[in-house]
């Protein structure tokens, strides 16, 4: 998604609107080829993409299994879409999912805040002061874990996750990293996280989509009006910190990532370090938090609105889906590599462990541009109307 290249540039953005599979993929055996394999596609700004990167994405698994490249599946994840579909269900199942009200659908609780049985649980900051409130953090603590058992979590898995995110390295309750307002979101995710590990489904790719500035540690969306959400401790913030500590929480789930995309403006510079304080470049970083991956993208400068963004992200699948089919010659070539503000970059994991820029070449042929309509034929129309694109999506 579009976003601005430094914090105080905010008006001069564009606005929203390598080798083969190795962890089962489309060409799988055994037990891992009987595993649905699922992308999750989290969009951490949710204004317009239920109608151009998800749908689209969707297009381009459509046309991989039609070209006999195999099927995959994608699971949605975000705050409330503009249209008002909410990617809950996706996440938790939808009768777990109808048992939580969430802030933004209850004028009584506060951000960060959601009901479950009748109880008010605290899961995200809504306020600066409540990481210098001790029983705040405590009761935070109790809160996660309540709400992770409810999702499936079990007590085990849900005091790792709570040792991971919400205790610093001396055991001292704190807050997340993310913003309050990006709790939602983070719940999904570990939710998913845990059916993965639990072996439910594989997660193939993982993709981050949302704005971020150059040189920070998270990714951010937005309040209504394009206003973005930043505010310490309590904005819509997913920070990579978090990310990264829940490597070891769920390993097997973070080893089936093979293929991993920022779909995010200067995500060529994540602002993240190694465990000696040293600078990591993002390719570094995605290696040494997804051991398994062997293609990533990212974006140097401004990437496109999302409009425009989703065909990056369906031909990234789509040749994804070809190398995995033994076209090695897939990400050579793209129908646009930049735009007038930024610059994207594809990268393959060579036999040294390291990823390395492919240098891709454009190549105005190798996808459907179709004037904004893509591979999904249509333009503003959500994939919630799309029954011939719905069955691609992984709702159990």
């Amino acid at each position: 998604m579009p976003d601005h290249q430094q914090q105080n540039n905010q008006t001069s953005s564009s606005n929203s609107s390598t080798s083969s599979n190795q962890s089962g993929g489309y060409s799988g055996t055994g037990n891992q080829a009987a595993l649905d394999q699922v992308i999750v596609y989290l969009t951490q700004n949710s204004v317009t993409h239920q109608n151009d990167e998800i749908p689209e994405t969707l297009a381009a698994l459509q046309k991989a299994d039609n070209d006999g490249l195999g099927k995959k599946k994608l699971l949605p994840i975000s705050d409330p879409f503009s249209d008002g579909h909410q990617t809950y269900d996706y996440a938790f199942g939808g009768d777990k999912a109808n048992a939580v009200t969430w802030w933004h659908d209850d004028d009584s609780l506060k951000s960060g805040q959601v009901k479950l049985g009748g109880e008010v649980l605290d899961i995200g900051a809504h306020s600066q002061s409540n990481g210098r409130d001790a029983a705040f953090l405590t009761k935070m603590q109790d809160d996660w874990r309540t709400l992770l058992a409810h999702v499936g979590l079990s007590e085990d898995k849900a005091n790792e996750v709570v040792a991971a995110l919400l205790q610093d390295k001396d055991g001292e309750a704190k807050l997340t990293e993310s913003g309050g307002r990006a709790s939602n979101e983070l719940i999904q995710l570990i939710s998913v996280l845990n059916r993965a590990e639990n072996g439910e489904f594989e997660i193939s790719s993982l993709v981050l989509s949302g704005h971020h500035y150059s040189g920070t540690d998270y990714l951010f969306g937005e309040k209504p009006g394009h206003v973005y959400d930043t505010e310490t401790d309590v904005g819509d913030m997913l920070n990579m910190q978090d990310i990264e500590s829940l490597k070891d929480v769920f390993p097997k789930a973070y080893s089936q990532v093979d293929s991993f995309m920022f779909s995010a403006c200067n995500t060529h510079k994540l602002g993240m370090e190694d465990d000696q304080g040293n600078d990591l470049s993002t390719p570094e970083w995605v290696s040494g938090v997804f051991p398994e991956a062997s293609q990533m993208g990212l974006w140097e400068g401004i990437a496109p609105g999302s409009d425009l963004a989703a065909f990056w992200s369906g031909e990234f699948m789509l040749d994804v889906a070809k190398e995995e089919s033994g076209q090695s010659a897939a990400f050579n070539d793209a129908k646009w590599r930049s735009t007038k503000k930024g610059e994207n970059h594809r990268f393959e994991k060579g036999e040294d462990g390291n990823f390395a820029d492919v240098n891709t070449a454009k190549n105005g042929s190798s996808y459907v541009y179709n004037d904004y309509k893509g591979l999904r034929n249509s333009g503003g129309e959500s994939f919630t109307r799309r029954d011939d694109l719905k069955k691609y999506l992984y709702n159990k």
